[in-house]
């Protein structure tokens, strides 16, 4: 690809040499990051715990699953997943706001640039949206924030091309003419040419080892950022082929040692060292990769005679072998990821996640929900005071239910009182599950997701509309401050890195469809968009955290507006109606209405139309 074509360096195992100093350099500065990341994997194992609602198993829960296995009915303690019901109505709401803007990437102009430039890049950047697949990795992105305190995106350039071979039959020639009823066998291969644009991908927390020495919303101003990855053999060749990788006949061979060194790996026994074929066809090993990029001056380093510091990314496979090496090259001069943040805070280097913010509450729901049905079991199970001498222990034993309980001969015809008499059962959690609801009430205000943002009217008494108006406003006022600081952060500058790759990257010139509202009664729905049609200066239009108005609300609003407005000879006459239908129709969820609308013409203009046949 355009900005990936490779500075090649020859692979070379000395001490010193310029291919060992570069993973030497890369290994320290992942160590630095990581001894500092290490310190939060314990606390994102437990957000993803929480996530998915995980109890561990005890030994007296692994007594109670026996016994259940068996046939007898046991108590079975479970997480209740408020913390997960919590976090998904927080990212419902965040990717409403977010994601369901028309188009989800808006610019607006910095210096004057003109509108047909700003339709042009946002129709662009709608089509790479489509195109590129970028609504899931947004979605992830959103989630990652919630569940971990972060979330992490990469943002790259990417230019498809798919290799579709076949099989024909071709005529044969002989000196170059075709010979009658004679053919043969030919494979053709095609090269397809895919999608062109902006490429974006998810990073899990623990694969990310920024600078520590700034805090992760200002990583952009460390020094280095490295993550792990994995690749398969044909992504590696395939990214040879295009010139972006290097150094691959030297990892062909560390993989096939490493494939011969496997015991127990397969069931497939393991062929020779003379079978390189076989050992190629059977190989579904994926390589660690370490994508480092560091911020260097290339004098330093051995990379060019440049004393002022540039941007590099070194591809390191299996902390061996360098298989890429790059400037960036990119005008943004950025490094290309883009992280967002749950909780507001300039200091600390980690966060707090949702997760974690709610967990020690949720984790009391769940004690006082088991506790309590614990103690409901036990009074289920009636206790007794039994005299073994005059009872069948067996009968008293029984956990079945409806009993039947034998007497011993020598306890026949005495008071059955003496025999067995019940404890008094006294129920002390009869309060819990009204505690449970005091503790959600504190959940929700520090979460500041209530229920109304859950879709749930709280059942306790009567409310009128403007309590519940009022209630879920407030909510919604507490997430605004987080989507504000959302799109400050993270999609701010996303559309920004993205826009300028756009500009720097494209080489087709396309006709793309209008985004948004603005190809409402346009004849013609696409606009012709070419490298030179989108240059200028754009700033990505920042969320304002509210949640999009009701539309189907909207469009009755308008039309008992557009009632009373025909009824004054004013404004019937002020205001473009059969426009403002048309938008107010599609307002409504009617995309297509402007394909039954009447395009009305002079009655000369059709005359002459006629007399010439049409």
């Amino acid at each position: 690809m355009t900005n990936r074509v490779a500075f090649k360096i020859p692979h070379d195992t000395r001490k010193g040499s310029l291919h060992d100093n570069i993973i030497e350099a890369c290994k320290r500065r992942k160590k630095l990051s990581k001894d500092k990341m290490e310190t939060r994997y314990a606390t994102w194992k437990k957000d993803e715990e929480s996530f998915i609602a995980y109890m561990p198993e005890r030994d007296v829960d692994a007594a109670r699953r026996a016994s259940r296995e068996s046939g007898k009915p046991e108590y079975t303690t479970i997480e209740l997943p408020y913390a997960y019901a919590t976090l998904m109505s927080a990212v419902s709401y965040w990717s409403t706001v977010f994601l369901s803007r028309d188009p989800v990437f808006q610019y607006a102009g910095r210096h004057g640039e003109a509108d047909d430039q700003v339709k042009a890049l946002e129709a662009v950047m709608d089509y790479q949206r489509l195109m590129g697949k970028m609504m899931v990795p947004l979605y992830v992105w959103l989630l990652d924030a919630g569940k971990y305190g972060v979330g992490i995106l990469g943002v790259d350039w990417k230019e498809e091309s798919e290799v579709v071979s076949r099989y024909e039959n071709v005529q044969e020639t002989f000196m170059g003419l075709p010979v009658e009823g004679k053919f043969k066998r030919k494979k053709v291969v095609d090269r397809i040419r895919g999608y062109e644009g902006n490429n974006l991908y998810n990073v899990k927390p623990q694969k990310f080892f920024p600078d520590p020495r700034q805090t992760l919303a200002k990583f952009q101003n460390g020094e280095f950022v490295i993550i792990e990855t994995e690749l398969s053999w044909n992504d590696v060749r395939e990214r040879e082929q295009a010139e972006e990788y290097f150094n691959i006949k030297q990892l062909e061979k560390e993989r096939l040692s490493a494939l011969r060194n496997q015991e127990g790996a397969t069931k497939i026994e393991q062929p020779s060292e003379g079978q390189e074929d076989l050992l190629k066809m059977l190989d579904l090993k994926t390589f660690q990769i370490d994508e480092c990029y560091i911020e260097l001056r290339p004098k330093d380093w051995g990379l060019g005679n440049t004393e002022f510091p540039e941007k590099w990314a070194f591809t390191i496979a299996n902390e061996k072998i360098v298989i890429g090496a790059r400037p960036m090259g990119s005008y943004h001069n950025k490094f290309p990821f883009e992280l967002i943040e749950y909780e507001i805070d300039g200091y600390a280097l980690f966060n707090r996640s949702m997760m974690e913010v709610i967990r020690p509450l949720n984790n009391v729901i769940s004690w006082l929900f088991n506790s309590h049905f614990y103690n409901v079991r036990k009074c289920l199970n009636d206790m007794f005071l039994v005299d073994p001498s005059k009872v069948v222990m067996k009968d008293m034993l029984d956990p079945a239910a409806g009993k039947l309980i034998r007497l011993k001969p020598s306890a026949y015809g005495t008071d059955l009182k003496s025999v067995a008499q019940q404890f008094q059962v006294t129920d002390v959690t009869q309060q819990h599950l009204r505690d449970v609801l005091v503790v959600i009430d504190f959940a929700q205000r520090v979460s500041g997701v209530s229920d109304n943002i859950m879709g749930v009217l709280d059942p306790r008494g009567r409310k009128t509309a403007t309590e519940v108006r009022t209630a879920g406003g407030a909510g919604a006022g507490r997430q605004k401050t987080t989507t504000e600081y959302m799109s400050a952060m993270g999609f701010e500058p996303l559309g920004s890195q993205m826009a300028q790759n756009t500009q720097q990257y494209m080489s087709l010139e396309r006709q793309f469809r209008i985004a948004g509202d603005q190809v409402r009664g346009k004849a013609h729905p696409f606009v012709e968009v070419n490298p030179e049609a989108i240059q200028g200066f754009f700033d990505f239009v920042p969320v304002d955290g509210t949640l999009p108005v009701d539309r189907f609300a909207q469009a009755n609003l308008w039309r008992d507006l557009m009632r009373e407005a025909m009824q004054s000879e004013t404004l019937a006459g002020a205001y473009d109606w059969v426009d403002m239908f048309g938008w107010v129709a599609q307002l409504a969820g009617m995309k297509n209405i402007n394909r039954f609308k009447i395009n009305v013409r002079p009655d000369s203009v059709l005359e002459a139309e006629a007399r010439a046949g049409n």
